[in-house]
């Protein structure tokens, strides 16, 4: 017994040296050991390649819109013209309408009822893998493509639309009371500011300001909440005078795009990239699919775009 008892003492005792020697062997037993306890408390939804994280829920007073951006190659523009024949057009204030039409942007709006091609369009954006994929990854520029994203919007709340990638030359050309300013931006990017109003007889006011982004980055100190925050961005133009503003009801979709009869305005670096020497353009929808229900919303603030002609 005394001989067993000795062995006993040996043994532990070389273990001990062995992790003093090498102290990397414990660390791997002790790690090794929490992951095989902590297997337990994982989701078997991982195991089966399911995220664990739970996704974003909507909430009374959010409304849910969906954002389509589908780019249509040159072969595809007869169909881009049956589209714009379903489109209400005359749905947007005159004053809107007019100022964006003049600078190359085409606008409208499909009712509840959606026709054909949009569903097309739509039903190949939910393929396309809900916003994983962006249309400038695609290399197929025969075949027109889609893509979409989700945003839950509360009133009030702005979000950033991206409409274009990054152009080493942002060609802007702007009619600005009746005369054409050119200005060349370096590095410029295109997207809009959309920004959500609840209003009255379960409608919205969706308003969209186009924004020109360029230059480097750079990091700036902007006041907050009782102090200042770093906030890291680029300059950016942002084009008051074509702020679009259309009344929605729930399922109706607002079309925004380039006029085809105006190459090199500025609809047209908002909505056509270049690619292999050919012009590929591009459309953006903006589905409301669910109006925010809870009773307490705001209304619709009157204020109006900037009157002065663009």
């Amino acid at each position: 017994m005394r001989r067993t008892s000795g062995n006993r003492h040996e043994k532990r005792d070389a273990v001990a040296n062995t992790y003093k020697r090498n102290p990397y062997h414990l660390g791997f037993i002790l790690l090794l050991v929490t992951l095989l306890t902590g297997c337990h408390s994982i989701d078997r939804n991982v195991l089966r390649n399911q995220s664990p994280l739970k996704a974003l829920e909507k909430q009374p007073t959010q409304t849910e819109i969906e954002v389509v951006f589908v780019r249509i190659p040159t072969r595809d523009r007869e169909s881009t013209d049956a589209l714009w024949k379903e489109v209400d057009e005359l749905a947007i204030d005159a004053k809107f309408r007019r100022k964006l039409n003049k600078n190359g942007f085409r606008v409208g709006v499909i009712g509840s009822h959606i026709p054909t091609e949009v569903q097309n369009i739509l039903q190949n954006a939910h393929r396309a893998g809900k916003g994983n994929i962006s249309l400038d990854s695609m290399s197929n520029l025969q075949e027109t493509h889609a893509v979409t994203r989700k945003i839950y919007m509360q009133s009030g709340q702005q979000s950033e639309l991206l409409a274009s990638s990054v152009q080493k030359e942002f060609q802007m050309l702007e009619l600005r009371n009746g005369s054409l300013v050119g200005e060349t931006l370096r590095d410029g990017q295109a997207q809009f500011v959309a920004e959500l109003l609840h209003g009255q007889d379960d409608r919205v006011s969706l308003r969209l300001t186009p924004e020109v982004h360029f230059g480097a980055f750079r990091n700036e100190y902007v006041p907050g909440e009782g102090m200042f925050r770093l906030d890291t961005g680029r300059e950016k133009k942002r084009l008051q005078g074509l702020q679009l503003r259309a009344e929605l009801d729930d399922g109706q979709i607002l079309i925004v795009g380039p006029r085809a009869d105006q190459p090199g305005s500025l609809g047209h670096q908002f909505f056509n990239q270049q690619a292999t020497g050919q012009s590929i353009s591009k459309l953006m929808m903006i589905r409301i699919c669910e109006i925010a229900t809870d009773s307490d919303r705001d209304p619709i603030d009157e204020g109006t775009a900037d009157e002065d002609e663009t």
